[in-house]
Formats: C-alpha cells, structure tokens, sequence
C-alpha cells in the first residue's frame, strides 16, 4: 500500500453521504445514541462525508422494537433485523437507495457496538442481509463506536487496525479514536449506504 493511501488528511473529492436508518431496541435504556451520531458525523465530516439520518436523531414509537427486557443473544440479531425491516423497507422506498441499519440495543458481547456481517457464500453463520449495526447505550465515555461500526459495515469486514487512534483500532481506551485515512474513506463511499 503506497504511503498515500495512509494520508489522515484525504478528503472525498465528489458529493457523498453516508445515510442511515436508526432503530431502538425496547431494551435500550442508557440513551448515547447523540452521542455517538455526533461523533461519526463530525468525524466523517471532516473527510466530505455528509451524514443523513432517517427518521431522525430521537426516538420514536414506531422505530422502537420490542425485544425482551435483557441483553439480546447472538442468534436473536436476525430476528431483531427482520423486525427493523418491517418496519421500514429501504427496497419499497420510491428512490430504491439502501441505508444502513443501526439498531440502538443492549446485546451480549464484550464490544459495545458491533456489525452482524454478511453470510459469505457457502456458510450458515452471519446475515442474510447486507451488514448492520448494533450500538449499545453502555458506551464507556467512548464516542466512537458508531463510526467504527460504519468501517466494519463499509468493508463487510470484522479486521482491525495495530494503529492507535485509528476508528478501525480495537481498543479505544489506549487512545481515542480519531483518524481515518484515504483507504477507509474510500472504503465508505463504495458502501452500499453511501450515495
């Protein structure tokens, strides 16, 4: 990879926004969700990304599901999804441009985000669907978990970066996350939920 490719600086030279469908888990109780949009918004900002989130920024009745009152388990996040779907369709919208889901929720995992990756062919374990977003409300004064889960959902990818301060390095806590280089700006304006 050229050194450029590295380049924390690199702005997206065309028109691009990263445009997500926001959901809420009846588990959801700590409400960080601003928090960490801010956060993705200003960082992707930085790199000409704009940020389009549908319906908004606050919670509502109908994009809140209903789920049992506990951490969700891994084989229940495909059932969550499907509920999200219902909701609301990005195939049946008139301008058939998809969005990613992010669903604010408490589930059983050591992260506090996390992105349910799609199926590879051949295999049973993943999504049938394109990547998702699951971001907890417990998010340990660490406002870039959301951001980090858009890098998983734009590669399709559970890598990390060894770079510290990276938004693809695993640990936030040794330093914060605040880079994103040219590949991963790339990366994002590839994704299906970026027009």
């Amino acid at each position: 990879m050229a050194s450029s490719d590295w380049d924390p600086s690199f702005k997206n030279p065309g028109l691009a926004k990263a445009r997500l469908t926001l959901f809420w888990a009846s588990n959801y109780k700590l409400n960080t969700a601003k928090t960490v949009l801010d956060y993705a918004e200003k960082l992707l900002g930085e790199h000409n990304i704009g940020f389009d989130v549908y319906p908004g920024r606050v919670r509502s009745d109908k994009h809140t599901i209903e789920v049992p009152d506990r951490p969700l388990l891994p084989e229940e996040y495909n059932d969550l999804r499907l509920k999200a779907g219902a909701i609301f369709d990005d195939q049946k919208t008139p301008d058939k441009r998809q969005r990613l889901p992010v669903i604010f929720c408490e589930f059983k995992d050591t992260g506090m985000g996390l992105t349910v990756l799609t199926r590879p062919p051949g295999t049973t374990t993943g999504s049938p669907w394109l990547p998702y977003c699951l971001v907890s409300g417990a998010i340990a004064n660490d406002e870039s978990v959301l951001i980090h889960e858009i890098g998983h959902a734009a590669t399709n990818s559970p890598n990390h970066l060894p770079q510290l301060g990276n938004i693809m390095h695993e640990a936030p806590a040794k330093q914060k996350r605040t880079i994103i280089v040219k590949t991963q700006v790339q990366a994002i304006v590839r994704s299906y939920f970026v027009r």
